[in-house]
């Protein structure tokens, strides 16, 4: 069944909306795209799974949070705090993705692990040097991303894509707290980076996981 198109074309205006907002800044604008982007993209897609549902769920709560006044403090420590509060929210977000790749016949391979294995130590070793408050964040919900992206490495190219994506976009939010002055330029572009890949992610994602489901057979377990 194909995706309603009509919410699927206002999902795609709405991330084009905060690349921009990130890109001017303008946090007027990010209040007003960003909280429209998880219901929109469920409404976008036809199978509303209970699973689906509480993922996106998760998603928009950890947007909300990580677009509050914490994430523009001067305050490195504040910021991490508030990242560590975002990324508990979007944790239910990656076990759904979890549950809904495994129920559709994904399975993590030691090849896919070994690939991302480099990437979520980095990202902890840069926490550990730089700024030890996101720390959690870093090695934990990075974890449960980091299987995210394998999980879908072993269902569709969509699904692939996405996964590795948000990956890509977590890191860029970890190298914008930890390297990054705020209220840059860089960091303002590098925001938008993040918008970029996480918008592309979720949708990719969705798409992927949902039709890998509907085509699959389930696993017996």
């Amino acid at each position: 069944m194909p995706a309603l198109k009509f919410p699927r074309a206002l999902y795609l205006a709405a991330a084009a909306g905060s690349v921009i907002a990130a890109a001017v800044p303008s946090d007027r604008a990010t209040r007003l795209v960003k909280p429209a982007l998880m219901p929109l993209l469920l409404a976008s897609n036809p199978q509303k799974s209970a699973l689906l549902v509480a993922g996106l769920a998760g998603g928009w709560v950890g947007d909300i949070i990580l677009m509050g006044k914490d994430s523009r403090s001067a305050d490195p420590g504040v910021r991490a705090r508030n990242l560590k509060r975002g990324s508990a929210a979007f944790l239910v977000n990656q076990l759904a993705y979890h549950a809904l790749l495994l129920r559709s016949g994904a399975r993590p391979t030691w090849k896919n692990a070994a690939l991302r294995a480099p990437m979520i130590l980095g990202g902890v070793g840069l926490a550990a040097m730089k700024n030890p408050a996101a720390l959690p964040a870093a090695g934990g919900y990075g974890s449960a991303l980091a299987l995210t992206s394998i999980l879908a490495q072993d269902s569709s190219s969509k699904a692939a894509l996405g996964g590795n994506l948000f990956v890509l976009s977590d890191a860029l939010i970890l190298g914008r707290l930890t390297l990054l002055k705020e209220g840059s330029r860089i960091d303002a572009l590098t925001d938008a980076a993040v918008m970029a890949t996480y918008t592309a992610a979720q949708f990719l994602l969705v798409d992927g996981v949902t039709n890998s489901t509907q085509s699959r057979p389930k696993p017996r377990f």
